[in-house]
């Protein structure tokens, strides 16, 4: 009988010791002098949908029609193509004031190759084609941050902020150089030349804004964030022989990122 109550106050005893670890644990704020640092680094991880947004000329319309005067190897429907990039990169960032601060996430985009455009011509118009271009993007953005009062969260003090981010873009493609190809259609082959000229520019700039969520952890800083990217330059490459790109006025990139920032 003495045995199990000595097992029992010894359990007892247990449980409270872990309960007060965890009040302990709950109260400390970890990297409490974070918010002087003047600046930081770090190095961000993810993955990024790209998609083309393009106008189409008055031309493609003209292509449209019954008439058997159109050439048959004119483009009758085109529609982009989303890709998924995998995306490594390095963070900086400088302290401005409490709650602005300054920062640059030079990263690089990879992907090999990716189908960009999806389209029928008026020959095969049953048949859908692809046109599939190389990719390695190299993305420099530099970006206001305006961040929260840190605030507790799960239990423990001063653990997250919240931020949004203002800012712009100026992309080099590194493969911009490569030829396209027309990925032909699964049955049959295509009326049109298998391969072309770069049809992309290699540089492209643009506006982003994003928003995003620093749990402040005992060694460093996670950050999950969301961010969006709109491409402000033409990257129409105009050849005057590939009727493809003849059918768009203006071609622009546009990038969905989820990226995870690990910082100091």
């Amino acid at each position: 009988m003495q045995y199990l109550l000595r097992n029992k106050i010894g359990l007892a005893i247990l449980c409270l010791c872990i309960s007060s670890a965890a009040i302990a644990q709950s109260d400390e704020v970890f990297q409490p002098d974070h918010d002087d640092l003047p600046y930081y680094f770090g190095m961000s991880i993810g993955f990024s949908n790209n998609y083309l947004a393009f106008n189409r000329a008055n031309r493609f319309l003209a292509t449209v029609n019954s008439s058997s005067l159109v050439n048959p190897n004119s483009i009758i429907e085109i529609n982009p193509i989303n890709n998924l990039y995998y995306n490594l990169g390095l963070v900086g960032t400088l302290r401005l004031t409490k709650h602005v601060l300054l920062r640059a996430n030079p990263t690089l985009l990879i992907i090999g190759t990716k189908n960009v455009i999806d389209f029928k011509v008026k020959s095969t118009p049953n048949l859908s084609q692809k046109l599939n271009v190389s990719s390695s993007i190299i993305h420099l953005p530099l970006a206001f941050k305006f961040q929260s009062d840190r605030y507790n969260g799960f239990r423990y003090t001063n653990l997250m902020r919240h931020y949004f981010l203002v800012g712009g873009k100026f992309d080099f493609d590194l493969a911009s150089n490569k030829a396209g190809r027309i990925t032909p259609p699964s049955t049959g082959s295509s009326p049109l030349p298998v391969t072309y000229p770069s049809v992309l520019k290699g540089t492209d700039m643009g506006a982003e804004v994003g928003v995003g969520l620093s749990f402040y952890l005992r060694y460093a800083t996670i950050s999950p964030e969301v961010k969006f990217s709109y491409g402000l330059k033409d990257l129409n490459q105009l050849n005057a022989t590939y009727p493809l790109m003849n059918t768009l006025d203006k071609v622009s990139s546009n990038f969905v990122y989820f990226t995870i920032h690990i910082e100091n």
